[in-house]
């Protein structure tokens, strides 16, 4: 077994914004910093090396260090590794992105959630369909 050694600023360590997993998944992340082909890490590998059992809460902890300026990532197709970057004018498009991503998914869900919800009242007779008059 070789040992090898990450530096890691001790602004990191004193955050105490940040939890103990979201410091540990930015040392992971940025031990990959130097790849040729950029930072591609899948959320599997981090769930494996940190211990988090959810995807979403994963996630959430992604977030929270994106939300600090540390790091920003891209899904470019689903069930594909992220690319995370550290560089400020990347951090920024990336983030503009997902905003209009998520917000994109968010509008799709609540329209669904609202075609359900009316054809639950259709089929409890709790709203009736309008014929137009025949003349």
């Amino acid at each position: 077994m070789s040992w090898t050694f990450e530096k890691v600023d001790i602004d990191l360590l004193d955050n105490l914004n940040l939890n103990s997993h979201e410091k540990l998944l930015y040392i992971l992340i940025r031990r990959f910093q130097n790849c040729k082909n950029g930072i591609n890490v899948s959320n599997k590998y981090l769930m494996r090396r940190t211990g988090i059992k959810s995807e979403v809460t994963l996630r959430k902890y992604l977030d929270n260090l994106t939300l600090f300026g540390l790091v920003a990532r891209h899904q470019p197709k689903r069930n594909k590794a992220n690319n995370y970057t550290f560089e400020r004018n990347k951090m920024q498009e990336i983030i503009r992105m997902n905003n209009g991503k998520r917000q994109r998914i968010s509008k799709s869900i609540k329209a669904g959630i609202r075609h359900k919800k009316l054809s639950q009242e259709i089929n409890n007779g709790k709203v009736i369909t309008i014929n137009p008059k025949v003349r």
